[in-house]
């Protein structure tokens, strides 16, 4: 894994996306790599839900090899809960892809319009994200069917679910496991 992507959800039209070398994090992975981005990144007295925070997600640095259980996944950022900074861990296939893809890490950052829900996709041909409110209020296991249909069983996905859309404090990140189950 060498590198970070980085996607601008700005409200100054289109999402930006780009990639860099890991500079300053090299050899960071997973809770290292969300926590050094998140400290380094985000101003301590920003709003958890305002365009300045950084939502950082991280395959382990094992991610991707044949190691056992090397398929954990950190994601980190200001919590809207206690104002600190925050790393939840998960499992699933996620970390595997991206890291196999060569991302240590992908960087969100900025606020999108209003009313939009975009989706990303990511493969070995690059990024595209593109507007999808047909999304909207869709629960995680619905969208991972959609997905499918749309790009093939061979696929993992990451989502928020209505709870997300929703901005709820009980709301979490689904990854889907091997089954293709967001429940991890």
């Amino acid at each position: 894994m060498d590198k970070i992507l980085r996607i601008n959800m700005g409200p100054d039209g289109d999402p930006k996306v780009s990639e860099e070398g890991l500079g300053d994090y090299a050899g960071l992975g997973g809770r290292a790599l969300t926590s050094a981005v998140v400290a380094k990144e985000v101003p301590p007295l920003c709003h958890p839900l305002g365009e300045a925070n950084k939502l950082v997600i991280a395959p382990g640095l094992l991610s991707g090899t044949a190691a056992a259980m090397s398929g954990r996944i950190s994601v980190g950022c200001k919590s809207p809960l206690t104002g600190g900074i925050k790393e939840s861990n998960a499992g699933g296939q996620p970390s595997q892809m991206l890291a196999r893809l060569g991302y240590a890490g992908i960087v969100l950052e900025g606020k999108p319009k209003e009313g939009n829900l975009y989706k990303v996709f990511i493969n070995k041909d690059g990024v595209q994200i593109t507007p999808d409110n047909n999304l909207c209020m869709v629960g995680n296991y619905d969208l991972v069917e959609k997905m499918k249909g749309e790009y093939g069983d061979k696929i993992a996905c990451i989502s928020i679910g209505p709870a997300g859309e929703m901005k709820m404090s009980a709301a979490s990140i689904a990854f889907t496991d091997m089954e293709q189950r967001p429940t991890r």
